[in-house]
This record gives structure tokens, sequence and C-alpha cells, in this order.
């Protein structure tokens, strides 16, 4: 047992990356006078940061189960040696036990023959079987006699025997507990190197989240750089933003075009939460408003924190509409019910941002309607990220 525990205990040492390589981790972002690259590199390297991260969490966890098997087999071990001690302590008992009974056994049987042979000894037994009055008491007398013998015979046989079978179990626990010793002193540096594994990788896992985290923060500065940039380009030329097409839902969409949904999916979509049954809505608005309705189902989710906020469930008030930073309840606007409020927002949108008659329009996106819409830079890129998540 202790050896097959042991081999046991090697696997899990040796199943434990002993260094984490943790080079090219997040590496410092250089501005390169674009904020759009920067904004490009800056995902990038956060990609790259969150996928090592990932991938040490799972080293660190796989280091954990590791540790805590060496641990278990260690305890293993010492119980297994406290069961030994005990068998140990108690066979060597019995063994002195035995060893007492049987001196004194050996000193009542020569105590038995000196008073045999001082009483006549042989001649004595042969005196008592002839004194017999008639054959069968000679018989019974004879058997008496045997019986003395056999008796104290077979009770030093088994005296004999019992110490024998008492001592061999004695040696057997001493050498079970000598190989136990071994296997648990083998096992504990064992235990002691998986330790120290599943330390190095925690340590591994820190410098992974910290980069993760700058990788975030520099993200966030590059995206406020190159809003600012946006900002102050539009300033001086008035630019508009041009649509961009693509795969994939970004702040460069065109928020005017349909967007392929349909009221069953967004109810399937928006299933279980404050905003359920609410497709239909979205898909008039994006019909009669011209404003897609994959954009429009996230900004209303943004907004409204799935239309559980105070001003959703108190105000139908889906989009935060004319909640302005200074008082955002008492100046958010009431509307009589949800579908009211969405389509009353859509045409607002339409009319104002997204066509190009429109008082705020510099462009039919996200990036577009940032620049007058929303005092938080960062709103588009939040509004695109959960639109990319709906089917």
């Amino acid at each position: 047992m202790a050896f097959a525990s042991l081999r046991r205990a090697r696997r899990l040492a040796l199943a434990v990356p002993v260094a984490v390589v943790l080079s090219g981790i997040a590496p410092s972002a250089s501005a390169s006078g674009d904020p759009n690259s920067d904004v490009n590199g800056a995902k990038q390297q956060l990609q790259q940061a969150q996928a090592q991260a990932k991938t040490v969490d799972s080293q660190l966890a796989n280091a954990r189960s590791n540790l805590a098997a060496a641990n278990a087999q260690l305890a293993t071990l010492q119980a297994r040696i406290t069961q030994l001690d005990a068998e140990i302590t108690s066979d060597a008992a019995k063994v002195k036990q035995l060893d007492d009974q049987l001196a004194q056994d050996k000193v009542r049987l020569a105590a038995y023959l000196r008073n045999a042979y001082e009483n006549g000894g042989s001649e004595a037994a042969l005196l008592y079987l002839l004194e017999s009055k008639d054959i069968a008491t000679v018989i019974q007398r004879k058997v008496q006699l045997d019986h003395v013998t056999d008796a104290t015979q077979s009770l030093l046989d088994r005296i004999r025997d019992e110490s024998t079978q008492t001592a061999q179990a004695l040696s057997d626990a001493q050498d079970a507990r000598v190989s136990a010793a071994a296997a648990q002193q083998q096992a504990r540096t064992t235990q002691a190197i998986v330790a120290v594994a599943a330390l190095q990788v925690q340590q591994a896992d820190i410098v992974a989240h910290n980069a993760v985290s700058s990788s975030q923060n520099q993200l966030a500065a590059a995206l406020a750089a190159q809003a600012a940039a946006q900002a102050a380009a539009r300033a001086k030329s008035g630019v508009v933003f041009q649509p961009v097409p693509g795969s994939t839902f970004t702040i460069d969409t065109d928020l005017t075009q349909p967007s392929g949904e349909t009221a069953q999916k967004l109810n399937a979509f928006l299933q279980g939460t404050a905003m359920a049954g609410l497709g239909d809505s979205f898909m008039k608005a994006e019909h009669d408003s011209h404003v897609s309705a994959r954009y429009f189902v996230a900004h209303a989710i943004l907004e409204s924190a799935w239309g559980t906020s105070a001003i959703a469930q108190i105000k139908h008030n889906l989009f935060g509409f004319n909640a302005n930073d200074r008082d955002p309840f008492g100046d958010a606007s009431t509307f009589p019910s949800f579908d009211a409020c969405i389509q009353y927002v859509a045409n607002f949108v339409w009319t104002n941002y997204l066509q190009p008659s429109g008082s705020y329009y510099h462009g039919p996106t996200l990036r577009g309607m940032n620049v007058d819409y929303a005092s938080d830079p960062l709103w588009a890129e939040k509004i695109a990220t959960i639109a990319d998540t709906i089917p």
C-alpha cells in the first residue's frame, strides 16, 4: 500500500509545471500617433493578456488539485503509521503477556515434576496403578495420568505457538512500519515539491491578471484618446463618420440598415428579463423609424440594465431619455408604456442623429451618435459590444 501510494504521489509531482513562462505578457503599448491604431493595438494586447490569464488560471486550478491530492496522500500515510504504531504496541504487550505466562507455566511444570520425583516419580505412578482394586480402576487411573501429561504438554505447545504467531505479527507490523515511514518521508518530499510548484503558478497567475488589468487600462486610455481626437477633429472640420460594413457589429455599423432580426428572435433573447415580450415593439421601430433593432435593443439594455432601472420601471423610460447628469431621475422623461417609449425615442434618434438633415448628424453610426448624444466617450463602444452578442 505504501509504495503504491508513493508512486501516485510522484505522478502528482510530475504533473505540476515547475515554472510558468510569462514572457511577452502585456507588453507596454507604445503610442503610434494614430488613435485608431493605438486602440486596435490595445484591444489585441488585451485579448492576448486575457488568453494568457485563462491558461494560467487552468494551470493554477490543476496545481491546487495536485497539492490537495498530495496533502491527502500524506495524511493517509500518517494515519497508516498511527495504526501500525497501535498494532505494534498491542502485539508487543501480547508477546510479553504470553512470554510471562509461558515462564510461569514452566515453573509450575518444573515444580510438578520435582514433586512427582520426590514422591517416587514413575514408581509412584506405577504404585498408584497397582493399588487399583480392579481392572476398570486401573484403566481409569491410567487415563487420568495420561491426561495430566497430555494437558501439560498441550498447554506448553499452545502458549509456545501463540507466542510464535504473535512475535511474527509484531515483526510484520514493525517491517510495515519501517516501509510506511520511508514512504511517508518520500511523500513529504513530493508534497513539498508540489507546494512550491503550486506557489509558482499562483504567482504567475497574479502576474497574468495584473497584465490583464494593465491592458484594460491601456485600452481605456486609448479609447479615451481616440474619442478626444475624434471630438477635436469634428470640432475643426465637422467630420461625418461613414459606416463600415462587416460581419460583426461595431461602432461603425450602419444603424439605418435592417438588422436581420425578427420579433420571435428578439423575444427569445429577452425572455426572462424585464424587457421580455418587446420584440414586436423593437421591430416596429426598425420598420417605421429605420433604426436597427439590434442596436436599439442594445441601447435599451445598457441604459436600463435590462429594464430594471428605476427610470425604466417607474417612468417606462428604457433609454434614460432626457436624463441629464445633474438629476437623472428627475429630468428623465415619462412614457405611458415601454412600447410608447421605444417608438418615440426611435423616431427622435432617426430624425436628429441618423439622417443627414438631423441637427446632430455625424454619420449613421454609433461613432457618429457619440459626438453629441452621450457625455461618456465610451458610450458607443459599450453599445456595440452588447449588440454584437445579440443572436
